[in-house]
């Protein structure tokens, strides 16, 4: 995501990141609160906007910063810190209105009218469209649709179905209130992230709130006030895949911020280490998990360079896969790093109260997101590295 003429000053989007690392405190006051709602808490999410959280890839032109995927993913690492639900929720938010940027300014004019909307979304096509006099009537139904509780709009995939041809995979933005929601989010890890079904049925969409998805694949905005503006160009795919990599970053630093601050004050059961900080496994322990994170965020970086050089080159398959490789071995990597914390933290870390255990819940879910799963793209790198055509719709 390259910047433009009116680019933010550095220290802006330092001060963006630093608003973010103070609200991680309110986030993990809150974060208990978030799982029994299964959903982010109002207070929560009023604060996040208060500070900016929901504009951070909103064009300029309407009152958003248009922030580098670099300080994008910082700000997702800062607030996971507090809670990974809540972190997950602000960068689909995001992540939504950018992708919602290559629709026409008509459709675009509609999702802003009242300021700065709140947008889910799901890419897996589902249900069926179907052609009518000034849009199309959609039957269908979506699961995993994070933050979907407090949302505005959804930008979801279907399939447009026309009498004689082959079913074309588009994107439709619709409103949240026409979209009705399942009460099947009860889940072990990511409880707060409300990541619920959302269904319609025979819904008419306008035509201008509909696209095909190969215009996201390209990044090809249809949007005349947004088409000479660099920072949308980044393919939706790798922008989401390169996007999510703060929320393991942030998770693997919480996990390591309440290791440090016990080790100097409980002793390791049955040996005769009064302190475990002076303990040499936990010397081990410590250079582990430090290392594992470090290597995560390499593969975040890695994976943010390289989606800014797929907006440059987009027939560059084989950085495009890299990037989900690449934010596989970060979550992987971060995954590790928190186990290796846990196993160190011993049997005190298995109470309610202490969030290590919703630290490790979450990370467990979030690495089996179809996105991030490690051995679907570490296959699908190697494949398109071994001269193979990718064998997966989506990078």
């Amino acid at each position: 995501m390259t910047t433009t003429d009116e680019a933010l000053e550095p220290d802006t989007e330092e001060q963006l990141i630093a608003k973010a690392a103070q609200l991680s405190t309110l986030l993990a006051e809150h974060a208990d609160e978030a799982s029994q709602l299964t959903r982010p808490a109002d207070t929560v999410i009023e604060a996040l906007r208060d500070a900016g959280m929901f504009k951070l890839t909103t064009p300029r032109s309407r009152g958003g910063y248009q922030v580098s995927l670099q300080t994008f993913i910082r700000i997702g690492e800062e607030l996971a810190r507090g809670c990974a639900s809540t972190s997950w929720v602000t960068s689909i938010y995001n992540g939504g209105i950018y992708m919602s940027c290559t629709f026409p300014d008509r459709a675009l004019d509609e999702v802003f009218a009242d300021g700065a909307p709140l947008m889910c979304s799901n890419f897996t096509p589902s249900g069926q469209a179907i052609p009518t006099d000034g849009g199309y009537r959609i039957t269908a139904s979506w699961r995993f649709c994070s933050g979907q509780h407090h949302a505005d709009w959804g930008l979801m995939a279907s399939m447009i179905v026309r009498d004689g041809q082959d079913p074309e995979p588009a994107t439709f933005i619709i409103r949240r209130s026409d979209m009705v929601a399942a009460d099947d989010w009860h889940v072990s890890g990511l409880r707060g992230s409300g990541s619920n079904t959302l269904s319609v049925e025979d819904l008419f969409v306008p035509e201008h709130m509909v696209q095909p998805i190969a215009v996201a694949a390209m990044a090809d905005t249809r949007s005349e006030s947004l088409a000479s503006d660099s920072y949308f160009k980044v393919p939706h795919i790798p922008f989401f895949t390169a996007g999510a990599t703060g929320a393991p970053l942030g998770m693997a630093r919480a996990a390591m911020d309440l290791f440090a601050s016990r080790i100097h004050k409980r002793g390791i059961t049955y040996t005769t280490y009064a302190k475990q900080s002076d303990a040499v496994v936990t010397h081990l322990q410590m250079d582990e998990a430090i290392m594992k994170i470090d290597e995560a965020r390499f593969h975040a970086e890695r994976a943010v360079e390289t989606a800014l050089k797929v907006s440059e080159n987009l027939a560059d398959v084989a950085s495009r896969v890299r990037i989900r490789s690449d934010a596989a071995w970060c979550f992987r990597r971060s995954r590790e790093a928190i186990e290796v914390i846990r196993q160190a933290a011993g049997a005190s870390a298995l109470t309610l109260s202490n969030p290590m255990g919703r630290i490790v819940d979450d990370i467990e879910a979030l690495t089996v997101h179809s996105f991030l799963v490690f051995s679907t793209n570490a296959e699908l790198h190697g494949r398109v590295r071994c001269g193979l055509a990718p064998d997966v719709p989506f990078f």
